[in-house]
């Protein structure tokens, strides 16, 4: 986590289809939405690539939508969406979860918080993902902001930019 703190973690990017990258992180985190009877929703709209570190940005948006699945009852449903623009990638992941109250919202991703201490207690987390999500994306010269309601569900979005200045 420090490390990820530190503007001097080199990244590896290289070109990636990010519609094969979502595909993976659907292909290895259905197991779990099955458990809990979770439907998994993502059309591939158009191909779309972009110059990003890959094993970082997949362990982020998988970490996405492991919560997503998490926090949503059994049965419910998470969807996921890829877009583009000119210059930028648009992910977001959304579900029909337990949602977030509103003046927790801003603080989600600050290192060791947990919206509600007892719903780890129930889904193992430790607090750490989102800030490590949050961090990934920083790195990528990327925003992330979360939209939630209470027992409605949340959606994030992540942008990123297409191309990176790699020197």
């Amino acid at each position: 986590m420090v490390k990820l703190d530190q503007k001097e973690v080199p990244l590896n990017f290289k070109e990636l289809d990010l519609n094969e990258m979502l595909e993976g992180i659907i292909k290895r985190l259905l197991p779990l939405a099955k458990e809990k009877n979770i439907h998994i929703r993502y059309e591939k709209v158009k191909d779309i690539t972009a110059t990003v570190d890959e094993m970082k940005l997949t362990l982020a948006v998988a970490n996405l939508v492991d919560n997503a699945i998490k926090y949503t009852p059994e049965g419910g449903e998470v969807e996921m969406k890829l877009d583009a623009d000119h210059q930028n990638v648009f992910i977001s992941v959304a579900d029909t979860g337990i949602g977030i109250p509103d003046d927790e919202v801003a603080r989600v991703f600050e290192r060791f918080y947990r919206v509600d201490k007892t719903r780890d207690r129930e889904t193992g987390g430790t607090g750490l993902g989102l800030s490590i999500t949050h961090s990934t994306i920083m790195m990528h010269n990327g925003s992330i902001k979360v939209y939630s309601k209470e027992d409605e569900g949340t959606t994030i979005l992540v942008r990123i930019p297409i191309r990176q200045n790699v020197s």
